[in-house]
């Protein structure tokens, strides 16, 4: 779009806003790092290389980048931003500390728990933040009432609302199955995401060769679910981006990087992407720049590791009129390095605007009141007893077979195991010994008072409990525990905080972090939250687990749409075969 004033800018007819001098331009297009100044007016980038006289005026910002590198700011493609616990605005201060000036997020999990109104809250609480949030349409917003219980029914007919939206950027979440069914609503809304000019993003995990070929034949333009090199050289090879994950839980990036150390791939339609993230990992390890050092010690170039957090990820999500390179026209978010390596950010511009000094906010965005949508989130249909949290014996059993959902430490995928465990007082025992524990779901809109029950490997406590509201893709309250006492303990107190992670030991909270925003988010800094999880975490650890973030873990075990096994308040669900299922297999 022809903007008159930039163009005057770029000629040096009329004084820039801002220049930067003297830096070290990163160009993602070409590959090369070479000298160059920039002027910036209106937010927009006017020019770059050896400006003309006549753009430094007496009111222009000078900024000598002398000895740093200008690299485009960072883009994360794939987040859910719930999943750090922050709020919106807390989650961009923490972030472009970072050099992350734009995050593509589905804002699903606020959705599911306060509606549009919700979803509108967050689009409305993000436009005056320095951080451009963009907004890919979840494309499952199908009814899955008979498998979980969510806040807000969400519909099919509410994408069609969606897409056109001017922070819609496309669809988010395109699954396989409804694909290879044919779906006629999938047929639907691609078409219409195709007719806006919008972007398709994908969700195939650990899918292969014709199912592949199938899928990717509607025109899905990228995947974020690579856990392997095998699996992410299958899909970039069939044309499609790969959107290669290092979050909290799944930390799926060094495998899938072999694909250019190992192979000698093109990184030119790889990206990289957090999907979940919380804040203990923000804040100890960084975001985009962390998985920028993280490609360069594994071999990577430094600077296809940032174009593949700048330029790629733009593409991917088809905002590169705006984002992803310091050029012409483009939005001016500039991260300045003092190392490339290191991806040592220094100083960040951020729409046109020195937002970061030395690695300090300039002056720290504050969130708004919130409206009562995303209060008061959390109430039970009926008061729960601990006996409710466990599964009921048949009259004369002494022994239950049963599936339990195989946790992992590193994957988001579970296992479908099984186990013998005793029966006790007329309910199924656990069994510590085998890591082998209780796991139940409470439906937590006060609509039913359902609870789902199973068992759970993975978590290796030994005593007590801990449980989230936290759940993708329903959010009810989920509880791992060593005893239904300490179970309940946790599920009562996050009713009493409006939705928590707890962790109980003995009868006692000895840990929390409050969620009072849907259930999902804390009011505190990041800073704070951090702490919190770190104290969550040493509690945890003496308690057995060994997992490094459990409470990240156990959120996903709730979905419904990754194998083998999830966790709802409908009960235990069979992925593969798309369907709840008994968790007793027989019994003896």
């Amino acid at each position: 779009m022809m903007d008159t004033k930039v163009i005057d800018v770029a000629l040096g007819k009329k004084s820039a806003d801002m220049v930067i001098l003297n830096g070290n331009l990163i160009n993602v297009h070409t590959r090369e790092v070479y000298q160059s100044d920039v002027s910036i007016v209106d937010g927009k980038i006017a020019g770059v290389g050896k400006l003309p006289e006549g753009v430094i005026g007496p009111d222009t910002q000078i900024i000598d980048a002398a000895g740093k590198y200008l690299s485009p700011g960072f883009i994360d493609a794939h987040i859910h931003f719930e999943s750090s616990m922050l709020t919106f605005t807390e989650f961009s201060n923490t972030v472009i500390k970072r050099g992350t000036t734009a995050v593509a997020s589905d804002i699903m999990e606020i959705t599911i728990v306060a509606g549009l109104e919700g979803l509108k809250e967050i689009l409305s609480e993000a436009g005056s933040l320095p951080v451009s949030l963009y907004y890919p349409v979840p494309s499952f917003m199908g009814d899955e009432s008979e498998f979980q219980t969510t806040g807000s029914v969400l519909s099919a007919s509410m994408i069609e609302q969606l897409l056109p939206l001017d922070e819609a950027v496309g669809l988010a979440e395109v699954l396989v199955p409804p694909i290879l069914a044919k779906s006629p609503e999938s047929e639907k809304v691609i078409a219409l995401a195709d007719k806006l000019k919008k972007t398709a993003e994908g969700h195939a995990p650990a899918t292969f060769g014709k199912e592949l070929n199938a899928y990717v034949s509607t025109g899905i333009r990228s995947d974020h679910e690579s856990t392997t090199k095998e699996e992410a050289l299958e899909k970039v090879r069939n044309g499609l981006r790969v959107l290669m994950r290092e979050g909290s839980a799944s930390t799926d990036l060094k495998d899938c990087l072999r694909i250019i150390t190992e192979d000698n791939i093109d990184p030119r339609h790889l990206a990289m992407i957090s999907d979940d993230v919380d804040a203990l990992h923000l804040v100890s390890l960084g975001h985009m720049d962390h998985k920028i050092r993280m490609a360069v010690k594994e071999g990577v170039d430094p600077v296809a590791a940032i174009q593949m957090a700048t330029l790629n990820p733009a593409e991917s999500l088809k905002i590169d009129d705006l984002h992803g390179s310091i050029s012409p026209g483009k939005m001016a978010n500039i991260v300045l390095l003092s190392s490339i390596e290191e991806c040592a950010v220094k100083d960040v511009v951020a729409k046109g605007s020195l937002v970061v000094k030395d690695g300090s906010l300039i002056e720290k965005s504050v969130p708004p009141t919130y409206a009562n949508v995303l209060r008061n989130t959390v109430s039970f249909f009926r008061e729960i007893k601990s006996s409710d949290l466990l599964i009921k014996a048949q009259d004369g059993a002494e022994e239950a077979v049963v599936h339990v959902i195989g946790a992992s430490p590193v994957s988001l995928l579970t296992d479908s195991l099984e186990a013998s465990l005793p029966v006790k007082d007329k309910y199924v025992a656990c069994d510590v010994s085998q890591d082998i524990l209780h796991i139940a779901c409470v439906e937590r809109y006060g609509k039913n008072g359902n609870i789902g029950k199973s068992f759970i490997k993975g978590f290796s406590l030994k005593e007590g409990a801990l449980a989230t509201s936290v759940g993708h893709d329903h959010h009810n309250i989920t509880v791992v525990g060593t005893n239904e006492e300490d179970m309940l303990v946790a599920v009562n107190r996050i009713k009493e905080l409006d939705g928590a992670l707890v962790v109980v030991r003995d009868g006692k909270v000895v840990g929390e972090i409050p969620l009072s925003i849907a259930g999902l988010l804390s009011l505190e800094s990041a800073e704070d939250v951090a702490k919190e999880q770190e104290h969550l975490l040493t509690e945890l650890k003496e308690m057995g687990c060994t997992m490094a973030s459990p409470f990240m873990s156990l959120s996903f075990i709730t979905l419904i749409f990754i194998p083998d096994f999830a966790i709802t308040d409908v009960g235990l669900m069979d992925v593969k075969q798309f369907k709840i299922i008994d968790p007793v297999i027989s019994w003896r």
